[in-house]
């Protein structure tokens, strides 16, 4: 926008002439008032000029009548340019961030809860961006999403073209895993999460494992996909914090596929999953504990494993695992992205996880209650894991071992 201009009126007690005067900041352009009489006249014709104005005397201390319309026109001019240049750069800024094509990626495989519910966002979340863009969902299962959260912060487009739908644990993988999860994860710019409840430990009706000291006394497997998941990390942690004798298998591409193996009978269970995950099933599981404070709605409140970690140090290190269950389901895109997109993105985020239609949607898919938290909150929990003290971090390292 143009540099403002303070205008002000001032009448000469010594003078017939209008003067406009402006702050000393501003250039002077244009003709004085004067000097845009003069001209007139020059153009016009002297005599006529002189016959119609000068013939009159005008009182000492007051200007013509044309030297005040004059100064007048040009005041309204500036104030109405300077109210066009505000127009005109809040419509710029409103237009600034347009989607088109917007690809979710999915860090699991298809028919898990990632997936899921990343396809039931792709169908509703066009609809409260800017440019109401078509979106698309792909997978790309790997390391519990550490795959692609690699992919996120090194070599997808930073425009807001491509979302990531990856594993909280993201936020401090790094510090359990520093050899294999080498970033920074306030690098991710966080959009927002659909879940804040607590996690279940479950296993298989046929297991015979239906009661907390079944579970941490008997010789079974747990499925998990990546050390860096979820699935793994709650496992390992009822497991090494309270000395329980199950082993942990990985591999598995997503929740889809333990949830298979555990119909099959190749494994027991799982750690680390979600209300919805078993509302669909819930005559076949046992549900055994649950990790983070809280009860997911219409589910009996049940014993909480770090409750029953004697030591307080490792309850310490247990509670800064938990955390991560107040932004289950996040939504990231990468460093260096704008952070117009991002506002935008956060914004039609929060307006999507309120919307009747949404919640309709995704309570035909399962029991799930939305409790959603924004990018920015997600961002300061982030920031306050990563406070944590040294002693703490070593301690929830060989948690999860």
């Amino acid at each position: 926008m143009a540099g403002f201009q303070l205008i002000y009126f001032a009448i000469s007690p010594k003078s017939d002439a209008c003067s406009i005067r402006r702050s000393p900041s501003s250039h002077n352009s244009g003709l004085e008032p004067r000097e845009f009489r003069d001209r007139i006249s020059t153009r016009s014709g002297r005599g006529r000029y002189q016959s119609r104005h000068r013939s009159a005397k005008t009182p000492s201390g007051f200007c013509t009548g044309v030297d005040m319309f004059i100064a007048i026109f040009r005041a309204l001019r500036a104030i109405l340019f300077i109210a066009a240049s505000i127009a005109l750069a809040m419509c710029a800024r409103a237009q600034a961030v347009e989607f088109k094509t917007i690809t979710i990626k999915v860090g699991y495989g298809p028919g898990g809860g990632y997936d899921q519910t990343s396809r039931l966002i792709a169908r509703h979340f066009g609809r409260f961006l800017p440019g109401s863009p078509d979106i698309i969902v792909q997978n790309v299962p790997g390391g519990g999403s550490l795959k692609l959260t690699k992919m996120v912060l090194g070599s997808e487009p930073a425009d807001g073209s491509v979302i990531a739908s990856v594993s909280e644990a993201m936020s401090y993988a790094p510090v359990l895993d520093p050899q294999n999860a080498n970033f920074d994860p306030l690098a991710l710019q966080w959009i927002g999460s659909l879940v804040n409840e607590p996690a279940y430990c479950m296993t298989a009706k046929g297991s015979g494992i239906d009661t907390m000291d079944k579970f941490l006394q008997s010789d079974f497997l747990i499925g998990a996909t990546g050390k860096s998941s979820v699935t793994y990390i709650f496992a390992a942690l009822a497991k090494n914090g309270l000395k329980a004798k199950f082993k942990i298998v990985t591999g598995f591409d997503g929740t889809a596929d333990i949830e298979l193996a555990m119909q099959r009978g190749e494994i027991a269970g799982m750690c680390g999953v979600s209300s919805y995950n078993i509302s669909g099933n819930r005559d076949t599981l046992n549900l055994i504990g649950t990790f983070g404070s809280g009860t997911a709605v219409g589910e009996a409140k049940l014993e909480r494993f770090s409750d029953k970690i004697e030591d307080a140090k490792v309850r310490e290190a247990a509670a800064l695992i938990e955390t991560t269950l107040q932004f289950h389901h996040p939504l990231v895109v990468p460093p260096g992205t704008p952070k117009e997109t991002v506002e935008a993105l956060r914004k039609g985020y929060m307006e999507m996880v309120r919307d009747p239609a949404f919640l309709a949607d995704i309570g035909k898919l399962s029991e799930m209650t939305v409790n959603a938290t924004s990018g920015e909150d997600i961002s300061r929990l982030v920031s306050k894991q990563l406070n944590a003290g040294p002693d703490v971090f070593e301690t929830a390292r060989n948690l999860v071992k």
